[in-house]
């Protein structure tokens, strides 16, 4: 086993796999269940939320290290959700986040996280008047697969034309996923705002043992349970950690709220970069499984 060191940040050492892999994929809903692969897509700003939401299968566009599942909902939430897994694996491919009891009973995962109005893992907003906001209004916004694996997996959302705090802004958010490493670099550019201009991301807290950790250099981390579906399977409980990084030259402050542990960001030259890094209790083989492993993972390695 050897450390890898990720993007010249020397606090973002992770031990490398052999069996690593990454995986990104986002499908258009289809009536005859075919379900094609698309590498973009981009919806007016004034089509409803929900008709975005449900043109794609599976909500949005996805991707995948061994351990945790992610994807980026095609509203205007653009919010971070999750998907835990029994065994390393790709998985996304075959469930889109819709496992069936068949696949559960052959070990795959599942969605672990109930985002709800939350930050979620590592979402990106604004920040006006105390509290997070969706980049919403806009004129159009997009999604985009840039690779798809097995060494790297890239996926970006943008938005043209977004009206925040008295501006025009054209945001792009990426999300980078290398092999061998749990956690996912996030790089985000503004355009037409200044550089004093505040956004936020974080890690949401949890309906049940809900605990965290928030430190003034940038890094928050919470640990809890959760329902994740409410209404289909109310009984399935999930226990999950999520950790977020800001990047040094981006930390405004970090701050707390009713829903969650908030980093608050500003640009530099237009730029800003974080990481989110997950892990779930299904995870069977060098998991972690209470607040105290996963706090202590996160302190080594964020």
């Amino acid at each position: 086993m050897k450390r890898l060191l990720i993007f010249s940040f020397s606090h973002f050492l992770i031990v490398a796999c052999a069996i690593a892999q990454v995986h990104a994929h986002m499908k258009l809903w289809d009536r005859k269940y075919r379900y094609p692969n698309v590498n973009s897509i981009e919806f007016q700003g004034d089509v409803p939320s929900l008709s975005m939401y449900d043109a794609i299968y599976g909500h949005g566009a996805m991707w995948e290290n061994e351990w945790i599942g992610f994807r980026v909902y095609m509203d205007h939430r653009q919010s971070i959700d999750l998907y835990g897994k029994k065994t390393a694996q790709m998985e996304l491919d075959a469930t889109n986040f819709y496992t069936t009891a068949e696949q559960w009973k052959a070990g795959y995962g599942e969605d672990i996280l109930f985002v709800g109005a939350s930050i979620g893992a590592g979402s990106f907003r604004g920040y006006e008047n105390g509290e997070p906001v969706f980049v919403n209004p806009v004129k159009a916004r997009g999604q985009l697969v840039l690779e798809e694996g097995p060494d790297s997996a890239v996926v970006e959302i943008y938005a043209r034309d977004w009206e925040y705090q008295g501006r025009t802004l054209q945001f792009r958010q990426r999300f980078t996923a290398l092999r061998g490493h749990r956690e996912v670099q996030v790089d985000v550019w503004v355009e037409g705002c200044p550089d004093e201009t505040v956004f936020a991301t974080g890690a949401q807290k949890f309906e049940f043992s809900s605990t965290g950790i928030m430190r003034s250099d940038g890094l928050v981390a919470t640990w809890g349970s959760n329902v994740p579906d409410k209404e289909g399977n109310p009984k399935r409980v999930h226990t999950l950690g999520i950790a977020v990084r800001a990047a040094e030259e981006n930390l405004v402050e970090v701050k707390e709220d009713s829903l969650n542990y908030l980093c608050l960001l500003h640009p530099v030259e237009g730029h800003m970069r974080y990481w989110i890094a997950v892990a779930s209790d299904l995870q069977k083989t060098d998991g972690y499984h209470t607040a105290q492993d996963w706090f202590a993972w996160v302190r080594r390695n964020l």
